[in-house]
């Protein structure tokens, strides 16, 4: 029978020699999938190098890195992401978590006091990484998430169950609308903000959900209504933030001081780019 280094190297070559990546990348990867199928860490991956692995768990290895050289991404074959530092648990029905919406959470968690109890609205939860993360790291707070697909809710609650999270609620609602004149002092989204024609829809995103990528023709169509929408919503000098795509932070900040939101601040995510725009609403 193999060893568990013997299935990890033949993982991490076929990993570098189909899909392209560095030996770095495809060990790296080999190693999430080895540790996600044997249900082991990675120090443990280390310490057990000599340990035999049985046929049943080499099927079930060779599997995933068959459907992963296919181009399945790695997250939906594992059924689980880690964002922030913990596991959520994701599924082909929703957007595949990724480090430019840490920038997001961070940004916000300086805008929220820990001592305070803040109503905060998680526009569009999808896994539920950015409500769940918020309610986690800011405990006497209470956070809603809405999404519209009955399948993202879904996979809200088992986040929610998993990380056995007190003070969420998950709603159903497009939007704004199945909503009551609640005011929050935080609104929070990651909306689709492609363009109907972008060419990543068929190179790099084409496993995942299309109506969580795309909004439109100009790609800013959500992220409008919410900017237009989330002064009903806002108590005075209540914050909006909202991740966007790459390209369209010029466009983000004459919409924010347009629909009377001040202090208006931008930030960049790993990569140096500006991927979050966030102001606070004013009436004055």
């Amino acid at each position: 029978m193999a060893t568990l280094h013997d299935v990890l190297k033949v993982t991490q070559n076929r990993l570098h020699q189909n899909i392209g990546y560095s030996l770095d990348e495809a060990k790296l990867e080999a190693r999430f999938i080895l540790e996600h199928v044997l249900n082991i860490t990675q120090k443990e991956v280390i310490q057990q190098s000599d340990q035999t692995i049985d046929v049943k768990d080499q099927n079930h290895i060779e599997l995933i890195t068959l459907k992963r050289i296919e181009g399945k991404p790695l997250s939906y074959l594992l059924g689980e992401w880690s964002f922030y530092g913990r596991t959520f648990k994701v599924n082909a029905d929703v957007l595949i978590p990724r480090p430019d919406t840490e920038t997001l959470i961070e940004h916000a968690l300086k805008k929220i006091n820990v001592k305070d109890a803040y109503q905060i609205l998680d526009l569009g939860s999808g896994t539920g990484i950015i409500g769940i993360t918020i309610a986690l790291e800011r405990p006497l707070s209470k956070v809603l998430l809405i999404d519209q697909s009955e399948h993202a809710l879904k996979n809200t609650r088992d986040n929610q169950s998993l990380l056995e999270v007190k003070n969420i609620t998950v709603q159903k609602s497009d939007w704004f609308n199945a909503l009551d004149k609640t005011k929050f002092d935080m609104i929070l989204s990651n909306p689709p903000y492609l363009k109907t024609d972008d060419p990543h829809l068929l190179n790099g995103l084409q496993h995942e959900p299309i109506e969580a990528l795309v909004s439109g023709l100009t790609g800013i169509e959500n992220i409008q209504h919410i900017i237009e929408s989330s002064k009903i919503y806002l108590k005075e000098l209540g914050w909006l933030f909202i991740e966007h795509g790459y390209d369209q932070a010029e466009i983000l900040k004459p919409l924010f001081k347009a629909n009377h939101y001040q202090n208006i601040q931008q930030a960049k995510d790993i990569h140096g780019v500006v991927r979050v725009t966030y102001g606070q609403y004013s009436i004055v």
